[in-house]
């Protein structure tokens, strides 16, 4: 978590070696992303921020050309997906909505059955009601997959996360289980206010 440009969607470029460190490096697994990243990336469901597709194609053509990149038969899954996610398949990706179009990201990323999931703000531009089921769908893959997610939204964080890091200008100033760090910087203010001789 993090506000806008803190380095958050650079960090996870940097992770899937969509970008290359000027220093350091960047590990998953173990294994330097840079020297082993197809074997790696074989084992990552990935959603950017931004769902940029083919708009000409249906979203059963989008998860399946998903699928033919991962080398996997995706189909059961991604029907199962879709269905979750109130998607309709034959629809062509220019017909969606923001939110929908989000929707077959996160279905393009998770239907492989990824061992870690890397969703980089799932729920930017989703109405409340999708915002739920996303969330939802989240929680439920966190039980037996790793899922990093990324966002500025603290409330994301405390309905979905275990765990917190937060990045400002690049460097992480806090990292602890989400509990934690609600006690530690989690404070309430209340304000009572008395009016007097006030007329409604």
């Amino acid at each position: 978590i993090g506000p806008n440009g803190a380095g958050k969607s650079t960090t996870i470029r940097s992770l899937l070696g969509l970008i290359f460190p000027t220093s350091g490096e960047a590990k998953i697994f173990g294994k330097d992303i840079n020297r082993n990243k197809t074997e790696i990336l074989s084992s990552i469901g990935y959603m950017p921020s931004e769902a940029n597709f083919y708009s000409g194609m249906k979203v059963k053509d989008i998860s399946s050309l998903s699928a033919k990149m991962h080398k996997k038969n995706c189909t059961d899954e991604a029907k199962k997906l879709c269905e979750r996610l109130a998607l309709d398949t034959e629809k062509r990706i220019e017909e969606l909505s923001l939110g929908n179009r989000k929707k077959v990201s996160i279905v393009c990323a998770l239907q492989h059955n990824p061992e870690l999931c890397i969703l980089d703000e799932p729920t930017s531009g989703l109405d409340p009601n999708q915002i739920e089921e996303v969330r939802s769908l989240i929680k439920e893959i966190g039980k037996t997959r790793t899922v990093i997610i990324s966002t500025h939204i603290l409330q994301e964080v405390e309905n979905i996360c275990d765990r917190v890091i937060i990045i400002s200008d690049g460097k992480i100033v806090a990292d602890s289980p989400t509990g934690e760090l609600q006690e530690k910087f989690g404070q309430k203010i209340a304000v009572n206010l008395i009016l007097e001789g006030c007329t409604f």
